[in-house]
């Protein structure tokens, strides 16, 4: 055990490397994002065993029960869910070393960790309540156990692939892309071994397992009382939708849209004016705006190292490399057509592709540290570009002053209303979770549904308001008064009750 330990000090070095920049965001006291008001929410019911109003507040019910067990050891729902995002974003670098290291060398498997560790999109979400760090995880270990099932070619390598397949599926559905990764390129490894029984199983149990797997799921959930697991219906309707075209109906009602605005632009009869040619190239726009988001995460200066060592890792190319690169483009693909589909994506979308990405990435860093070996300033520069910069940028975030207005008001309303029989209303799902007033998360809605509706709804006895500063003076409601106010350097928290309410 020492003797492994010892092999492996450096990997240890970054794991706590890792571990440290992250409680630096916890130190700084990151206000949570709104979706953990959700997941918690969802995970009470679930500590209680109320599993169907579990999913009503949260669909996919893998996520809030894990957070809900987490929440055993850590009674603190905050800190529970921070736990669950901290510690698989540490946890990531075991896989994501181990299947570089068996696809490129040691060296590069060491810089892939380091950098993993280092970039800002891994840590300044360190503190959020977030599916994607256990997503990302559970991905990162299937493409190893993959990789290991290829080499191999061992049934217990599947059986594990499959497990973890089933787990990155039930954390986020996009997962579904790691048994098509699988089945993909399953023909093309076995095409070269003897046709064997245990061959032909090993194919036939890639494609199958998975699905019987999560048929024998959505049968436990239904014993549970839980009458569908819908989000996995999402995916037989997404593929019949994109195979009808259906999928993109918003997507040529949105430039209809610009269309008409086009017409009450000057020279709008005009060719190739702004808008036209915005129609016309829509989806190469969109996969400009994928492959920007791509660099933010991977970090500008990695480019550099990824043009350097382009030859080298190609004319080195092993056949497991490709399922990085497939991985990689199915996850850009993907997020492509979801862009079409909502107009909407996220960083957190890209993050598979984007570790899918690092490996390379680490092997240009490496031919750079080794062609300018003799030249030191060269090396120190090179330092700074890849390992300087992404720690200094994590370094600057997690340093910086954090707005906690909502945790102060969340604190001054739990003490207002120590019972919690006031009826609150809020416009930002935060507030009660730091109220520890989680379960009334479906009474968050939108500051202007609360100004139509406050006069209507007599039984609301405060409304709860966050707001930029630019806008608090506008926040006057007809029969409230202000009872307290926290005010932020950018946004404010107003407190206002029904003048005929009770005393609490």
């Amino acid at each position: 055990m020492g003797s492994l330990l010892l092999k492996h000090r450096a990997l240890l070095l970054i794991m706590a490397l890792s571990i440290c920049l992250k409680l630096l965001f916890v130190w700084q006291g990151a206000v949570v994002n709104p979706d953990a008001a959700t997941y918690i929410a969802a995970a009470q019911k679930h500590a209680h065993g109320l599993y169907s109003e579990g999913v009503s507040y949260y669909r996919m019910p893998f996520y809030p029960w894990l957070l809900s067990i987490v929440h055993v050891l850590i009674p603190n729902w905050i800190y529970a869910g921070q736990l669950l995002t901290i510690v698989p974003l540490v946890l990531c670098l075991l896989p994501l070393y181990s299947l570089t290291l068996r696809i490129f060398d040691h060296h590069v498997a060491l810089v892939s960790s380091l950098m993993f560790a280092l970039l800002p999109a891994f840590n300044t979400l360190a503190t959020s309540i977030i599916r994607d760090p256990l997503f990302l995880m559970f991905s990162l270990t299937a493409i190893l156990l993959l990789i290991l099932a290829f080499q191999q070619n061992r049934l217990r390598w599947w059986l594990w692939f499959s497990l973890f397949s089933v787990l990155a599926i039930l954390t986020r559905i996009e997962g579904v892309l790691i048994p098509v990764v699988a089945t993909i390129l399953v023909p093309f490894y076995f095409r070269n071994v003897k046709k064997d029984r245990i061959s032909s199983l090993l194919y036939v149990g890639t494609i199958a397992l998975i699905p019987l797997l999560l048929v024998a799921l959505i049968i436990l959930l239904k014993a549970l009382g839980i009458e569908s697991f819908s989000r996995l219906n999402e995916v037989v309707s997404w593929v019949w939708q994109l195979v009808s075209l259906k999928l993109f109906v918003g997507y040529n009602n949105l430039l209809e849209q610009l269309k008409i605005f086009q017409s009450s632009l000057p020279r709008a009869d005009l060719h190739n004016n702004l808008l036209e040619i915005v129609r016309h190239y829509a989806p190469i726009i969109y996969l400009i705006g994928l492959s920007e988001m791509l660099v933010k995460i991977i970090f500008p200066t990695s480019l550099l190292a990824l043009w350097i060592g382009r030859g080298t890792a190609i004319r080195s190319m092993s056949k497991e490399r490709w399922i990085l690169i497939l991985l990689s483009l199915l996850t850009v693909l993907l997020n492509l057509l979801f862009s079409m589909s909502h107009n909407f994506t996220t960083e957190r979308y890209l993050w598979l592709a984007a570790v899918a990405i690092l490996p390379w990435i680490s092997s240009g860093v490496v031919v750079c540290l080794q062609r300018f070996s003799s030249r030191p300033m060269v090396v120190v520069l090179m330092v700074i570009l890849f390992v300087g910069a992404p720690l200094a940028k994590t370094l600057m975030a997690g340093v910086k002053t954090q707005d906690r207005t909502i945790v102060a008001a969340g604190r001054w309303l739990q003490d207002y209303d120590s019972s919690a029989t006031a009826v609150v209303m809020y416009n930002d799902r935060r507030l009660p979770l730091y109220a520890n007033r989680v379960e009334d998360v479906n009474l968050v809605r939108s500051l202007a549904w609360m100004r139509s509706s406050a006069k209507k709804q007599k039984d609301i006895s405060l409304l709860v308001l966050y707001v930029s500063n630019e806008k608090k003076g506008d926040t006057e409601i007809n029969g409230f008064d202000v009872v307290n106010r926290f005010e932020g350097d950018k946004k404010t928290v107003i407190f206002l009750q029904r003048r005929d309410s009770l005393e609490y």
